[in-house]
């Protein structure tokens, strides 16, 4: 009985998430406050019922998502705040500089198109941390990204380096894998 309905449920948070990543995007624009990253920011709270962090690293009351460099967002992550991940409360933190990231306070990170010239630098810097990195800077997950938003004919996909997820200590269930394009990263 039990089994039975833990599948149920995940076969409606599969069917929750691929209809949010297939919704249309005709008429979003980028830019502060638009239709797009208010839909990336219902995206990055899906995604948290996808991803398993070591428990070691959810230790405390709150659970941060954080930004850093411009914020396209505007208030639609501010909305997350009083949602739950878990026994966790949702705490946004918006980050300039890559220095003052505060790892332990974060365990989603979107890095935004601002901060392409440091990319590799930053995912670098956070490699080890069990951190969920993501963006939509072109190449963010052949870089050392996590998971890449990827805006294809009016859809949003993922690309996802399962290699950095795991070197982090993140495991992302499969239904999530079977929606997303997987960069292989392996050095020949």
């Amino acid at each position: 009985m039990q089994r039975a309905c833990f599948s149920n449920l995940w076969h409606g948070v599969w069917l929750v998430m691929l209809s949010l990543a297939l919704v249309p995007l005709d008429s979003y624009s980028a830019g502060p406050d638009s239709a797009e990253y208010k839909l990336k920011a219902a995206l990055i709270y899906k995604l948290t019922g996808f991803i398993e962090w070591p428990k070691s690293s959810l230790k405390g009351r709150k659970f941060g998502i954080c930004v850093l460099g411009r914020d396209d967002f505007g208030d639609a992550l501010d909305a997350l705040e009083a949602r739950r991940v878990g026994n966790q409360t949702i705490h946004v933190r918006r980050f300039v500089q890559s220095e003052a990231v505060d790892a332990a306070s974060c365990q989603i990170l979107f890095v935004s198109e601002s901060k392409r010239p440091f990319l590799r630098t930053i995912l670098h810097s956070l490699a080890h941390y069990p951190i969920l990195t993501i963006g939509d800077v072109k190449q963010f997950a052949e870089s050392g990204g996590m998971i890449e938003f990827v805006r294809g004919y009016k859809r949003i996909g993922f690309k996802i380096n399962l290699q950095q997820a795991s070197k982090a200590g993140l495991k992302i269930s499969a239904p999530l894998l079977d929606l997303s394009t997987i960069v292989d990263t392996a050095q020949p």
